[in-house]
């Protein structure tokens, strides 16, 4: 049923992100220039080193939850586009969505919830020279209690959510507060997980305004107080 629908609203998805029937510049804007952006990015040779390097570290039971490059240059993008100081990372793998937000800017800083999914050599590998930059959390609460302490104003908040193994409620007012509070959320594997789809649901539910763009695999809610409410099935 869920793939019959995507086939049938492939087309219009389709439309969408090309711009076609976007009325706001915001969104149209985001769509074209950030989401679809096809000129390369100065980040990207980097990038693709590091996704080789952990494709060639991991087995092929690790290579399963391997982000692909496509989707790692674009939340490089989504990053470079609102240029967050501190980001808050729920859920890692292999490292190369880690490299992906710090390859923006050699100031910022991340705070990393590592996870079950946590592939502890190859990150370490893949993230060598950053250490510096990433402070990285077996405890959930710790993490997101040090990432609130360092934010100069709600309004900058900047969420990647990549995997879910507990704490659901605890992740789920994060996210809301962050929308609430006009920031930025992204939602990975919504695709590969029951929980991070019903996530997924339940932050949307939450919004009184932000946008939202997703093609049912990766998801970006902009939560600027600004923008009205509105969501966006995309094909990207």
């Amino acid at each position: 049923m869920i793939k019959f629908k995507r086939y049938y609203t492939a087309f219009r998805r389709y439309n969408r992100s090309k711009g076609f029937g976007i009325h706001s510049p915001f969104a149209f804007n985001f769509v074209l220039k950030v989401l679809r952006e096809r000129s390369p990015y100065y980040a990207y040779d980097d990038i693709h080193a590091s996704h080789w390097e952990a494709s060639r570290l991991a087995t092929s039971k690790e290579r399963r939850g391997l982000i692909s490059f496509k989707y790692a240059k674009m939340i490089f993008r989504i990053t470079s586009h609102f240029n967050p100081n501190s980001i808050l990372q729920i859920g890692t793998s292999h490292g190369i969505c880690s490299k992906a937000l710090l390859s923006v800017t050699s100031t910022s800083h991340l705070y990393s919830y590592l996870g079950v999914g946590h592939h502890r050599k190859i990150y370490e590998s893949v993230t060598s020279g950053l250490n510096h930059r990433i402070s990285k959390y077996e405890d959930i609460n710790n993490a997101i209690n040090d990432y609130n302490s360092t934010l100069t104003s709600p309004e900058k908040a900047f969420v990647i959510i990549n995997h879910i193994d507990k704490g659901g409620n605890i992740i789920l007012d994060t996210a809301s507060n962050a929308i609430k509070n006009g920031g930025v959320v992204i939602v990975c594997n919504i695709n590969h997980s029951k929980h991070i789809k019903n996530l997924w649901t339940e932050i949307k539910s939450t919004m009184t305004h932000g946008m939202s763009f997703s093609n049912d695999k990766i998801g970006i809610i902009v939560g600027h107080k600004h923008l009205p409410l509105q969501h966006f099935s995309l094909w990207f």
